[in-house]
């Protein structure tokens, strides 16, 4: 509820990054980790999964997506990766490889071990603070309600948005 694919969804949606990609793909991944699945996934997002021909080979599966990424600038998105056993990620990783220069692979979590494997980059997102909370709450519960004349509205608003925790999803 931090709002970590909200904010990778701004940035895979944002025009500057849809004119320097020349491919992109979103997968969510979730639970249970899948290399397969998400290999499927991944190849329907670009458009290169033929479904007439639907084999089970993780590495036939592989071999197709990765000749569909050689030579590209790439941006995928592998979302709500729970899986933090190296040898499984590292059945994905190598895709990355095929990649032109700048591609990139942008993984959200929830897991800081997962975040940890991945190297490279890593964004840390935190809770609002209690003025933030309360001014999304607001902006969400009252829209454009006065609440000058409601002091009690005020007070329950102000109690609710305590209890979302500075989690933006809940206090949306």
């Amino acid at each position: 509820g931090l709002g970590k694919t909200t904010f990778a969804k701004a940035v895979y949606n944002d025009e500057r990054v849809k004119n320097h990609f020349g491919l992109k793909a979103w997968y969510c991944v979730s639970e249970p980790y899948d290399a397969l699945r998400i290999t499927k996934g991944l190849l329907q997002e670009i458009g290169k999964f033929d479904s007439k021909d639907i084999h089970n080979n993780l590495n036939q599966l592989q071999v197709k997506l990765k000749e569909s990424l050689e030579g590209k600038k790439f941006l995928i998105v592998l979302d709500d990766m729970w899986n933090d056993n190296y040898n499984k990620w590292d059945e994905l990783r190598n895709i990355s490889v095929q990649g032109d220069i700048g591609s990139k692979i942008i993984v959200t979590t929830r897991k800081e071990s997962v975040a940890l494997m991945m190297g490279k980059e890593e964004i840390s997102m935190d809770n609002l603070s209690t003025e933030a909370s309360w001014s999304l709450f607001k902006r969400h519960a009252f829209e454009n309600m006065d609440l000058m004349g409601h002091p009690e509205l005020e007070e329950v608003g102000k109690q609710i948005a305590d209890k979302c925790k500075g989690l933006p999803l809940a206090l949306k």
